[in-house]
């Protein structure tokens, strides 16, 4: 059995090797044939059904070409990065990414770390870069980039977001210039706020959570743990709670104007 070096094959992929190596074998092709008929090297084509390296995206659409089938291999392709995605995003963080899709709006308190929908790409691949393999972070940061287009779809929710002055000092400062303009960035838009809790502010919850709110359906909240193990809460009452504490927190939040005056002075470094 041939090694693998693709720790993140799925079963979408193992059908897409089997259906390439069957339309090859029945087409009486070897793979010098079929990497000259497709434009690519042989080798590349033995990594693929050694399953040494996954599929890529324009491989599955000359395959589809070649060989006729209308997306066939394009269908197998999309389901297998789907699939390698999620492998990639910790169990208890997946109910969080699908819920903020639907959510009308959502409520963030966050006292440890710059909140991902609002990392710049900088300062999630510093975070990621951190006891995780340098062959995953690209992947890692790619989906953190992809997840923030839900503060700027058609259906963008409204976003309060309420971060500890101490997160923000914190920024390590390679990337304190470049993650501060991505905060006052997104404070533009007309669906999101900002409040810094200051220093000096009597609030002394210790997790990061966020209460989502629905068309038409219950509140939900999530709790932030240790290496992705959150959990999402659908009990009304502690749900309910956790509003009550956020709201309680942003009572003693400076003014969304004040915000943008302090990211800009820890910018700036002032």
């Amino acid at each position: 059995m041939a090694s693998s070096n693709d720790t993140n094959r799925s079963a979408y992929q193992e059908v897409f090797v089997n259906e390439l190596r069957a339309r090859r074998d029945a087409s009486g092709l070897s793979r010098n044939k079929l990497a000259a008929a497709l434009g690519c090297t042989p080798q590349w084509i033995a990594k693929v059904e050694t399953f040494e390296k996954p599929p890529s995206e324009g491989l599955a659409d000359d395959l589809d070409t070649y060989f006729q089938l209308g997306g066939t291999f394009r269908r197998f392709w999309e389901k297998h990065t789907e699939a390698r995605k999620n492998g990639l995003i910790p169990r208890g963080f997946r109910p969080l990414i699908d819920a903020e899709k639907e959510a009308a709006q959502i409520s963030i308190y966050e006292p440890v770390l710059i909140t991902g929908l609002f990392q710049a790409e900088e300062y999630a691949r510093l975070m990621f870069s951190s006891g995780i393999r340098a062959d995953k972070v690209d992947e890692l940061v790619a989906i953190r980039m992809e997840r923030q287009a839900v503060l700027t779809g058609p259906k963008a929710p409204i976003v309060f977001l309420l971060i500890r002055e101490s997160v923000l000092r914190d920024v390590p400062p390679e990337v304190r210039d470049v993650q501060c303009k991505r905060l006052m960035d997104l404070a533009e838009l007309p669906n999101v706020s900002i409040q810094v809790l200051p220093a000096c502010a009597y609030v002394f919850e210790a997790t990061g959570f966020q209460v989502l709110t629905f068309e038409r359906a219950a509140e939900v909240a999530y709790i932030e743990g240790a290496g992705g193990n959150g959990q999402m809460l659908a009990d009304v009452a502690a749900v309910r709670s956790l509003a009550v504490v956020f709201n309680v927190a942003r009572s003693q939040a400076l003014s969304v104007a004040e915000s943008a005056t302090l990211i800009q002075t820890i910018m700036e470094g002032t």
